[in-house]
């Protein structure tokens, strides 16, 4: 008996570890500083998600000069900007990026465009995903570009 709830428990606890999408790689990454502004934003998640059911954005971050050497910093204060603007609609203009360059309806890498002439700075990659498992994620990381 206690076998067979020690199975239950280890099948439980595998299930709800594998049951979770998360950003598995990402170029540029999160926490780097970048020399040459890239032209997009590569995402990889360890499974694959509906993008017409998924919003992803990026924004340039209103940051004190010298606060671009501290990412601690950074995130703290892209949390809230993460928190204001994700879930807003019409706000192309304010975002740093041209949209989503993936076509495909479900899938693990997603590709987001950005803006041409992006001056130096921070700059925060925000994400609200429906996995195709109907799990929801909404997180953000933060790069720096710095010539």
């Amino acid at each position: 008996m206690r076998r067979l709830a020690l199975l239950g428990a280890a099948l439980a606890l595998a299930g709800a570890a594998l049951a979770h999408s998360y950003l598995k790689e990402a170029t540029p990454g999160a926490n780097v500083r970048v020399r040459r502004m890239p032209g997009e934003v590569r995402l990889v998640f360890n499974e694959p998600l509906e993008t017409r059911f998924s919003t992803f954005k990026v924004y340039r971050l209103e940051a004190p000069a010298g606060a671009l050497g501290d990412f601690k910093r950074l995130n703290a204060l892209a949390a809230s900007l993460f928190n204001q603007v994700l879930k807003q609609k019409g706000d192309e203009d304010s975002r740093a990026d041209t949209g989503l360059k993936t076509t495909a309806r479900t899938t693990r890498e997603v590709v987001i465009g950005l803006k041409e002439g992006l001056k130096p700075g921070a700059y925060v990659v925000m994400w609200q995903l429906l996995s195709v498992d109907t799990h929801v994620l909404s997180d953000f990381f933060v790069f720096v570009y710095q010539p």
